[in-house]
């Protein structure tokens, strides 16, 4: 009896693990390729702005993309969001620059961080993190 109850946990722990994980849905459906922010203008020391370049790898096209950028300078961590908005094809590479840290001093062109964190697609589905 002790034997067939550990048999069926065995069992039921087996098919468990069979299962498609639930993360698997839910994966960013926006690969980033590049993150940076760019070197100020002439004569200035703030920076001139972030270059995002990124693909929808979904199957949807998606209307708007919010990321996370963290980045850091000598004095401060940064930690802002920016929306880009449009139509973004599946599989169409994206290369857009924002206004996202042109009022930080520059600090060099890598960011800490550079995520999707929220996407509205055009059929009015939506994804976040």
């Amino acid at each position: 009896m002790i034997l067939a109850s550990r048999l069926a946990l065995a069992a039921a722990f087996v098919a468990a693990l069979a299962l498609p994980p639930a993360m698997a849905s839910a994966a960013n459906p926006i690969v980033i390729e590049q993150c940076f922010v760019t070197v100020p203008k002439a004569m200035s020391k703030l920076a001139s702005g972030t270059q995002i370049v990124y693909v929808n790898r979904s199957a949807k096209t998606a209307k708007h993309v919010t990321f996370a950028v963290g980045y850091r300078n000598s004095s401060n961590h940064y930690l802002r969001r920016v929306i880009d908005d449009g139509n973004f094809a599946p599989g169409v590479k994206i290369n857009h620059h924002f206004d996202l840290f042109n009022d930080v001093i520059y600090g060099g062109k890598t960011t800490q961080s550079c995520n999707a964190v929220a996407v509205k697609f055009s059929d009015g589905t939506s994804w976040s993190i």
